[in-house]
């Protein structure tokens, strides 16, 4: 081995100095007493460590790479990293390392000592006030989790992790439930599970209270225990996090919100933080990076449900197709279009859904089928009538969305429906973009393109208008509907006419003629074929379920 150069000075070693050599890999070959007692580990267990196992994995890379640069050799190199000791505690240090060679000018290993800093000298923890690069990497593998979770999988995962990164004890995510119009608590951490914490997950913020806290769109607000929460004006101030607000001494009842807000600027959630640890006291630095994590959060849990709507949507869609190419013919007619409206509601998710269709008979809209959650709604919308005439008068071009119709403004017609529907709420001003008195209406048309009837959708589950990829799964349902219809009869028919010819009753009667009119609204069909199969019961199919 080449003999090194080395001077007194670099041999002695202060009180706040522990000497080392290594190999290439860095394996440890000796060490002094200091290290050791820096370490806390054994003159025999450092020895069988590296010295990539006494630094952050993080700054490994960066050393190495330094390291082993050719123009480096003979000469002390100057590292300020950290040392983990074997408690897992980090310490700021300076190495000052020289490389060792052979005769070959080969490296074989390394030597230096390393020099205890004081703690506000030293590079500051990645983690003290969240690391931005832990941070980022946390959500992408949370939003990941999404595609295969549930949600209270996924935000419990969160508030984990904000708890982990910015070190406070206990984290809070809560959700606005827009029909409640408060926020309900989906994940709570570093809460035991007695009365108290049980009582505390079933509290709900109601929405104006969240909405007047962050009524200047800022994303953080600290609630402390001892500020008024309503100002003379009625507003719940909350101090906003800036250069100015240092935070002295936390209570335990002192909240942190982050404002979680979708893509329009509305508060759809927050976050409450508890507790911080002592050792690592909010500053600055952590406020601005909670604010950036807010922002995160909300476009990762927005793109959660937009997947998971997608996803439902497909699902549900699928469901369809495969109704749509059998028909399940053993059902009657009733009974399948009871399926496609349930079918329509849970694809397009509106909450209720109608089927009403013409009947020549009695010359009215009467309702055929309804999909809704509340058994007695069902009941009642089911037996609803509508005139005619009165209905017609709704397709004007002010509603006419594509090929379907966006009711938005208040029609009689449309008044003992809605009374039905939403009984008390119907006076009452509601705070969504969907109208109380809006219906979006689909026509169903025969082959021939005449309107024998509507699919009828009401209050979506987001409270808002619907875009036009809704409009246009409407519009194939509805399409759906009509060829189900016409399928239906087609099928009828056919085992009429079979029977008929088994008992060779009366010579083959011209279907197809028959088959048209069935398929249209029914107003002009030959009344005398209508006659001679009403023993059959294809009249009152198609004046049930057609006209």
């Amino acid at each position: 081995m080449k003999k090194v150069d080395t001077s007194r000075a670099e041999q002695q070693t202060s009180i706040n100095t522990g000497y080392f050599i290594c190999d290439k890999r860095g394996r440890f070959l000796s060490v002094n007493e200091l290290l050791v007692s820096l370490t806390n580990y054994s003159e025999e267990e450092m020895l069988s460590l590296s010295i990539s196992d006494i630094m952050p994995e993080e700054e490994e890379p960066e050393f190495f790479s330094l390291l082993y640069q050719e123009e480096n050799i003979g000469k002390t190199l100057t590292f300020s990293f950290h040392l983990i000791n074997k408690l897992g505690e980090r310490r700021p240090v300076e190495f000052k390392i020289r490389l060792i060679t052979d005769d070959n000018e080969r490296v074989i290993g390394f030597r230096g000592h390393v020099v205890l800093l004081p703690a506000k000298a030293g590079k500051e923890r990645p983690d003290e006030s969240g690391n931005r690069t832990r941070l980022v990497e946390d959500l992408v593998d949370i939003i990941y989790m999404g595609y295969s979770e549930p949600l209270a999988n996924v935000l419990k995962r969160v508030a984990e992790s904000i708890g982990q990164n910015f070190g406070f004890k206990r984290s809070t995510i809560a959700l606005l439930d827009k029909r409640k119009k408060t926020f309900v608590k989906h994940a709570m951490v570093g809460y035991s599970d007695d009365s108290s914490a049980t009582e505390r997950r079933s509290i709900e913020a109601p929405q104006d209270v969240i909405s007047r806290i962050f009524a200047d769109h800022k994303k953080i607000k600290l609630i402390r225990h001892s500020q008024p929460q309503e100002s003379n004006s009625g507003h719940v101030s909350g101090l906003p996090l800036a250069q100015e607000h240092q935070i002295e001494r936390w209570h335990e009842r002192d909240l942190l919100l982050l404002n979680l807000t979708n893509h329009s600027g509305k508060t759809f959630g927050y976050v409450s933080l508890e507790s911080p640890l002592e050792e690592r006291k909010p500053d600055q630095t952590t406020f601005d990076n909670l604010e950036m994590f807010s922002s995160l959060l909300s476009m990762a849990i927005e793109n959660y449900y937009r997947f998971s709507s997608l996803e439902k949507r497909n699902r549900r869609l699928k469901q369809v197709l495969v109704n749509s190419n059998i028909f399940k013919l053993y059902l009657s007619l009733s009974e399948l279009l009871k399926e496609v409206v349930w079918s329509v509601k849970f694809t397009a998710d509106f909450n209720v859904v109608s089927l009403i269709l013409i009947s020549k008979k009695s010359g009215m809209l009467e309702t055929k089928a309804v999909a809704c959650d509340e058994k007695i709604k069902v009941l009642q919308l089911g037996e609803l009538c509508f005139d005619l005439k009165a209905f017609s008068d709704m397709l004007r071009d002010e509603y006419r969305q594509g090929k379907s119709y966006l009711v938005t403004e208040e029609e009689s017609v449309l008044q003992h429906l809605k009374q039905i529907y939403y009984g008390a709420r119907l006076n009452h001003p509601q705070n969504s973009s969907w109208p109380i008195w809006a219906l979006l209406l689909v026509p169903i048309k025969s082959r021939e393109g005449k309107i024998i009837g509507f699919l009828a959708a009401d209050d979506p589950s987001d409270r808002q208008m619907p875009n036009r990829d809704t409009m246009k799964i409407m519009e194939i349902m509805a399409n759906q509907i009509a060829i189900a219809i016409d399928n239906r009869v087609m099928y009828v028919q056919s085992r009429e006419q079979m029977k008929e010819s088994e008992n060779n009753r009366s010579p083959e009667p011209d279907t197809e003629s028959y088959r048209t009119g069935a398929e249209s609204s029914g107003i002009n069909y030959d009344r005398e074929r209508e006659e001679h199969y009403s023993s059959g019961g294809l009249r009152k199919l198609v004046e049930k379920f057609l006209r």
